[in-house]
């Protein structure tokens, strides 16, 4: 188990976190949110013991393994695939060499003495934590990962050196899945992953027996593999109860957090889609043409009166004769 209290982290002269307060369960399944440059993969590093805290405590169990996966920069060489993959099972090779010592020291020494009851019991505690390990189907475990993250069994002889940086990522990710960690701490485990080995880890996750906090911008990916989310807002940290879809629900109802966490995409469901924009548009066209049509049917009729008022003024001058009484024609 692993604790924050009033934790607080700066990055130079910014603060990027203040009073955090998290309490880590043995078998965590969590997301770590927030916007780009809140301090996320920062958190993530003073979990795993590579940073320290500026302000308050991190408090951790005795015994307690935490693997982390960082987003880059990993870089392995000098064994093959397969090899660099078995070593994380160092401790097992060793208890392995062990109990086959101790049998070969039961085969020979008195089965009445003191040191063949101890050597026996050794040899039994020794065998019951190896079998409870999976000690015998280590070659299985190592291949079923890397196939599951996409090697081929010709990959698993090659020099890991010989692989680009995202494959690179892949042996590291499969390192700490074999190693079993009591926590792993993921950032953006996708990145580097295609759609086929993304669903694989997705179902690799589910049936991990201990914990996990994940840094992902995938939505999907999330929604199937968490069941809390924390994330890191106005320098503080929120925790929420259930999948990215229910974080998104529950923080949608604050109007300010909405206008500060998605001001484009709100914008944009303002804007009317775009054929009721072409329908306005010709309606405005429609409207334009009738008026200039009013217009020039205005001016037609005004011009045609003032045309017939001219000529029935000159029709009358002629008609009529200079008279000193105008008014009698």
């Amino acid at each position: 188990m692993l604790s924050l209290q009033n934790a607080g982290k700066r990055f130079g002269p910014r603060v990027l976190f203040l009073e955090a307060n998290w309490l880590i369960r043995s078998k965590e399944r969590t997301a770590l949110v927030g916007a780009n440059g809140t301090g996320k993969s920062t958190l993530m590093k003073v979990l795993a013991g590579l940073e320290t805290l500026d302000y308050g405590t991190l408090n951790q169990t005795r015994g307690m393994s935490i693997g982390y996966l960082p987003q880059e920069g990993l870089r392995l060489t000098g064994r093959s695939v397969f090899a660099e993959c078995l070593s994380v099972f160092d401790e097992l090779h060793e208890m392995e060499r062990e109990i086959e010592r101790l049998a070969g020291q039961l085969a020979v020494l008195d089965h009445a003495g003191a040191e063949y009851e101890a050597a026996a019991e050794r040899f039994s505690t020794l065998q019951e934590r190896f079998q409870a390990l999976d000690g015998y189907a280590l070659d299985a475990q190592v291949g079923g990962v890397l196939t599951g993250l996409g090697f081929s069994k010709q990959d698993w002889v090659r020099q890991t050196d010989e692989f680009s940086g995202g494959w690179q990522m892949r042996i590291a990710l499969a390192k700490l899945l074999l190693a079993k960690p009591n926590l792993l701490l993921l950032d953006e485990p996708t990145n580097h992953l295609d759609l086929e080995t993304r669903n694989w880890l997705e179902d690799y996750l589910k049936s991990y027996p201990f914990g996990y906090i994940l840094i992902s911008h995938d939505r999907y990916f999330l929604d199937v593999t968490i069941d809390r989310t924390v994330e890191i807002w106005n320098k503080r940290l929120n925790i929420y109860q259930g999948n990215y879809t229910k974080y998104l629900r529950l923080t949608a109802t604050s109007a300010s957090r909405s206008s500060i966490l998605k001001p484009s995409s709100t914008a944009f469901e303002r804007r009317p889609p775009r054929r009721n924009r072409c329908r306005a548009a010709s309606r405005n066209w429609k409207r334009l043409s009738a008026s200039r049509y009013r217009k020039k049917s205005q001016l037609f009729i005004s011009s045609f009166r003032s045309r017939r008022l001219r000529d029935a003024r000159l029709l009358r001058r002629k008609t009529c004769p200079r008279v000193m009484a105008p008014s009698a024609c």
